[in-house]
């Protein structure tokens, strides 16, 4: 009898911890996007229509280079923030196919943001940088 009983809870807990293992994707957050020095990730808008594609470039010192492509008629305004932190200072400008650009330094590694703004909406695009 108490060989049952050791078997079935052993054969319980087993069962319990490969429910728990499977049910963390129902609890886990979408993945954010990483980037390191030396690479460019690529983010679109999710709610600013039509979509706007963004590409941030990192250097090995942490210089960062972001381009914004759009639509002729949307006018965007972006600018990159530490999650919780102050915008870093970009020089601006327009390449020759009206792509807006800004490159800056920024100042530490972990989570940022890309805030989006056109006209009323605003599209906050997190991501992290890693050492």
């Amino acid at each position: 009898m108490s060989t049952r009983v050791i078997a079935l809870s052993l054969l319980a807990f087993v069962l319990g911890f490969i429910i728990l293992m499977a049910s963390v994707t129902f609890f886990v957050r979408d993945p954010l996007p990483i980037v390191g020095a030396n690479q460019t990730l690529l983010l679109h808008s999710v709610e600013i229509t039509p979509q706007i594609r963004t590409a941030v470039a990192i250097d090995g010192g942490y210089r960062v280079d972001v381009t914004v492509e759009h639509a002729q008629t949307q006018d965007p305004h972006a600018l990159l923030r530490p999650t919780g932190g102050a915008e870093i200072m970009l020089d601006t400008g327009t390449d020759s196919a009206g792509a807006w650009s800004g490159s800056g330094q920024m100042t530490r590694p972990g989570r940022w943001e890309l805030v989006l703004t056109v006209g009323s909406t605003r599209e906050v695009i997190p991501f992290i940088v890693r050492e």
